[in-house]
């Protein structure tokens, strides 16, 4: 009698590793609910750090700005954070993906900073303080626990590239001389550690910037940075222009920091920092950037790969489409992207107002919360 052939096929773990790798990474997130065993083999052999570098090297991006809306009104009473995936050609809703990452309809708490870190997206609240991190990747959400420090305190959102961690560090406005706080996103103890900040008297604003490993934020009349890894402080002192003006984005993985020329108005000024420890910056005039361009709008960065500076609105009504300019400055030229977003789907109302946030490097991260 015949033998029956079995018909499973064994496939060697180290091909079923290099298979998984290539697939998206909205797939791998779906596929890590079919069983515990195939949630551990994708956590141990797929190295989430490979889906984000992988989309970092494409040469050219699948889309070309995310942009993050914000709508809110102190008079009704209510706030929300939307993420959209977006393109120039985009003109009406169905072809709109757009997901409500925190809604607070039956109160108001307005949102002071937002943080965008290799696929992750942080937000600090105004009124409460909490800290909270979200995953447009796989649609989750996490806040941080609650301290026993006042809503004043600013917190800055990083990540270690050496040891693949996201850190939170917060800082106090008014007594930056007092203890910090760290979070270490995925430490098992879920709680804040203390680390002593030697910097002095130096109470931060504004939004901070997070590059290779390393936090860059303004603080009163100089700059300061934040080592994710080894959670040192560091202050960078020997800047040519009041620390208040100026934007901090991230230059082809260095800092850069924007302003508007003080010669003329229509040409932007940014400060590249060449060398980190001997403090040396590099002065690059863009001319004309500004020219025939709202008063009103902000660096939002430079986009991965193509390397074109994105500017947006600061503020404006719902009603109004969102409008994203792009300057490249290796042709010295402009374009323009009026983009509908469902912010603009909305009746226009006085009271209600929307800031734009773009995210000029977005990246798939399958990192769980």
């Amino acid at each position: 009698m015949a033998r029956k052939r079995s018909r499973d096929i064994n496939i060697p773990l180290d091909l079923t590793v290099e298979i998984l790798k290539k697939l998206p990474a909205k797939s791998l997130a779906r596929f890590r609910c079919v069983s515990n065993e195939w949630e551990n083999m994708i956590n141990k052999f797929i190295v989430i750090d490979s889906i984000v570098t992988r989309c970092l090297s494409l040469t050219k991006p699948t889309r070309d700005i995310h942009v993050i809306s914000y709508r809110g009104s102190s008079t009704l009473r209510f706030s929300n954070y939307s993420y959209s995936f977006l393109s120039p050609q985009i003109t009406n809703e169905e072809q709109l993906y757009n997901e409500y990452i925190f809604e607070n309809s039956k109160g108001y708490d307005s949102y002071r900073s937002f943080q965008y870190v290799r696929g992750l997206i942080g937000f600090q609240c105004l009124d409460s303080g909490l800290f909270k991190i979200h995953n447009p990747t796989t649609r989750q959400s996490v806040t941080l626990p609650v301290t026993s420090f006042p809503p004043s305190w600013s917190y800055f959102f990083g990540y270690d590239p050496i040891k693949n961690q996201y850190k939170v560090v917060s800082i106090s406005r008014y007594q930056p001389e007092q203890s910090c706080l760290v979070f270490t996103l995925g430490d098992p103890t879920k709680q804040w550690r203390d680390i002593h900040c030697c910097i002095g008297r130096h109470p931060p604003f504004g939004e901070a910037v997070c590059i290779n490993g390393t936090i860059y934020y303004k603080a009163k009349t100089v700059l300061a940075s934040f080592n994710v890894r080894s959670e040192k402080f560091n202050l960078i002192q020997d800047l040519p222009i009041d620390p208040e003006d100026l934007t901090l984005i991230n230059y082809q993985e260095k800092l850069g920091c924007m302003c508007c020329s003080d010669l003329n108005k229509n040409d932007v000024d940014m400060l590249v920092m060449e060398n980190a420890e001997k403090q040396e910056w590099t002065k690059i005039t863009f001319v004309a950037m500004l020219q025939d361009l709202p008063s009103r709008v902000d660096f939002a960065g430079v986009t991965h790969p193509g390397g074109e500076i994105v500017l947006v609105h600061k503020t404006y009504y719902s009603g109004l489409a969102s409008v994203v300019y792009y300057y490249d400055p290796k042709r010295n030229s402009r374009r323009r992207a009026e983009i509908q977003t469902t912010t603009s789907l909305f009746t226009r109302n006085p009271s209600v107002y929307v800031r734009i946030r773009a995210v000029t490097d977005h990246v798939e991260n399958i990192m769980r919360l």
